[in-house]
């Protein structure tokens, strides 16, 4: 694979020359970007002036992988203060990928994953926080398999079966968001994991907290120090956070409407310290909006929503002295972003970013990542789950019989396996036209704003 290759397709060519200077495509020759490969997928289908581009070198940079981790979901990014980058996962395959990408040897399913990226020149760049089982080839059926990163604690298996590749499944933690802080004159990792039981139910909200002593592959780098359990303890899904100059962290969640779609709260937590006392924004029967310790009831939290849209995948960005939330509305759905003049919302002027293409309908989990913003675009992720696969035979009477092949399994037994269950980059252009703010450069990302000393 050349990660220098850059894909222009001649239909974006032929276009460019309609579009006036009030939609200008981005420069591709830019220095910022000449090392990514960027498929033009087309404007925004408001019309506004905003181009996206598939980002095929970060898409390569994971879907490239041949041993250890070689694929998942949840992709979620935390910029760490050595300029490096923790990218945490759910469930994930570990194994060995044949040349023709295929998981025709045996792969452990492990339900969380960790990896610390510091290049991106290709996928040796990643190095997997997972422990392998082995990576002695004559050990055909454990080659490369690793154990869940991060274990829940009233896991049902027993340390043989989890040695030998075995993955609890009755509870099970999955990422949600992290930041970094100093402790005792240390930056610590802070992340917050949401354990699920086996029928995906959300059963608690822990937060782990990760040692940065050293450099990558140490044994003390993102060694584990301590998990708190049950906190915070507040009963939604989809954690995201913010931090923002105000010395509040933001922390946004999902919670059901009670019928289709979910709703999205916020709550902070001060001195971004996410084992500090958490505030929720609340709405009263009277409507009106108060910051309260107390952990809102199912009720409450439906009533305070920020927005009047479903959101589900929320990620929030400040650009411009504005607050942007970009979301889906629910599995499949198309990317949305909204705009707020506080982190707290209300979020309004709901537009869409980016209509995901028939062939990823199964698309979910969205995440912004700020820091691989070049040039002042914004860069989404989403996931992807092998859809259910209809395919015909000839009968002997001339009819075609139907077969239908799960999409689960096809994982490992369709053509190019290793490539379907993968994340998906999209590079948004000029998407500040949607709202008539300038562009300002790169979108910044503000983790350690309340702890410069972090900062290189």
């Amino acid at each position: 694979m050349n990660y220098q290759t850059r894909t222009i397709l001649l239909s974006a060519c032929a276009m460019l020359t309609t579009f006036t200077a009030h939609a200008q495509q981005p420069d591709l020759n830019d220095e910022k970007l000449r090392n990514l490969e960027l498929e033009y997928v087309g404007r925004d289908v408001e019309k506004s002036g905003a181009y996206v581009y598939r980002d095929l070198t970060y898409f390569n940079l994971f879907a490239s992988h041949t041993t250890g981790w070689t694929a998942g979901d949840g992709c979620v990014s935390t910029t760490l203060p050595d300029g490096n980058a923790l990218w945490c996962f759910g469930d994930s395959f570990f194994g060995f990928i044949s040349e023709d990408r295929n998981r025709t040897r045996p792969s452990v399913l492990a339900r969380n994953a960790g990896m610390i990226q510091t290049g991106e020149e290709s996928w040796h760049d990643f190095i997997d926080l997972n422990e392998y089982i082995t990576t002695d080839p004559r050990d055909r059926d454990r080659y490369y398999k690793a154990k869940t990163w991060l274990r829940h604690p009233e896991g049902n298996l027993s340390q043989r079966e989890v040695d030998n590749g075995g993955s609890d499944s009755n509870y099970c933690y999955w990422p949600g968001d992290g930041t970094v802080i100093m402790k005792n004159g240390k930056p610590v990792v802070q992340y917050i994991w949401g354990a699920v039981d086996n029928t995906m139910t959300p059963y608690e909200r822990s937060i782990a907290e990760y040692s940065l002593e050293g450099k990558p592959g140490d044994p003390g780098y993102m060694k584990l120090i301590e998990l708190h359990r049950h906190t915070p303890d507040i009963g939604t899904s989809h954690d995201r956070i913010f931090e923002d100059e105000d010395g509040y962290s933001y922390l946004y969640g999902s919670i059901g409407t009670g019928g289709l779609g979910a709703w999205v709260y916020v709550a902070r937590v001060a001195n971004h310290d996410l084992l500090s006392p958490w505030e929720f924004y609340v709405k009263d029967e009277q409507g009106n909006w108060s910051w309260t310790t107390k952990v809102p009831t199912t009720e409450e939290y439906q009533r305070s929503r920020i927005s009047e849209d479903f959101n589900i995948n929320i990620s929030v960005f400040k650009y411009a002295g504005k607050y942007f939330m970009v979301n889906m509305l629910m599995t499949g759905s198309p990317i949305y972003i909204s705009i707020a003049d506080h982190p707290w919302g209300p979020f309004t002027q709901q537009k869409c970013l980016y209509k995901i293409p028939a062939e990823h309908a199964a698309a979910y989990i969205t995440f912004v990542h700020p820091q691989l913003s070049k040039t002042g675009e914004i860069v989404v992720s989403y996931n992807m789950n092998p859809a259910d696969l209809k395919r015909y035979t000839p009968k002997s009477d001339g009819t075609a019989e139907e077969h239908i092949d799960n999409g689960f399994w096809r994982n490992f037994n369709a053509a190019e396996s290793a490539d379907l269950y993968q994340s998906h980059f999209v590079r948004i252009f000029n998407w500040q036209k949607l709202y008539g703010i300038p562009n300002e450069g790169p979108i910044k990302e503000p983790n350690f704003v309340a702890i410069p000393e972090l900062v290189k």
